[in-house]
């Protein structure tokens, strides 16, 4: 919280201390938002330069971390909305669990990337909304609450975007588990 007050004040030492922190987080969450490494290195560039001009409108400092993401949700949905319709991959395999053992059979492999090039395809399926929602709470590990706080939603609407998207997940799966 001293970091966003220094920052706040002109302390540009103090808000490199602030992109240290958060550079990696908000670069995964837009990564896995969108599927698209150089879309999620713009997101990012753009959202800590808005976050470095918008600095002093932030009323509650503990809150920068929610603001932030915030920030990079909207950013994403921007770029998720002008896409023209391309494949994605919007996971990488480690975000999946999934690392290759060297002993493991070519065959195990390729049906562990098949699965994935599955999932990849439903998870392409998903809102904007509930990929957000998803990635937030799924793969950021933050709380309904957090997720709603972060995306300015309720509960409820956090809780209904991830119940919708799960069952898009598990229907588009079938045959996979």
């Amino acid at each position: 919280m001293t970091l966003v007050v220094r920052a706040r004040e002109g302390d540009v030492d103090a808000f490199a201390s602030l992109v240290d922190r958060y550079e990696v987080r908000l670069l995964r969450f837009a990564m896995r938002t969108l599927g698209d490494r150089q879309d999620a290195e713009d997101v990012v560039q753009d959202t800590l330069v808005q976050a470095w001009r918008s600095l002093a409108a932030l009323d509650a400092p503990a809150a920068f971390g929610t603001w932030v993401y915030r920030m990079a949700s909207n950013r994403c949905t921007d770029v998720l909305r002008k896409r023209v319709s391309r494949s994605t991959d919007p996971v990488d395999p480690e975000d999946m669990g999934i690392h290759p053992d060297e002993r493991a059979s070519v065959e195990k492999r390729v049906e562990a990337r098949s699965a994935l090039e599955r999932f990849a395809e439903v998870f392409s399926t998903l809102s904007t909304e509930q990929r957000i929602t998803w990635v937030l709470h799924q793969m950021e590990g933050l709380s309904y609450a957090e997720v709603a706080d972060t995306l300015g939603i309720t509960e409820g609407s956090v809780r209904g975007r991830i119940h919708r998207a799960r069952a898009a997940i598990v229907e588009g799966m079938k045959g996979w588990t």
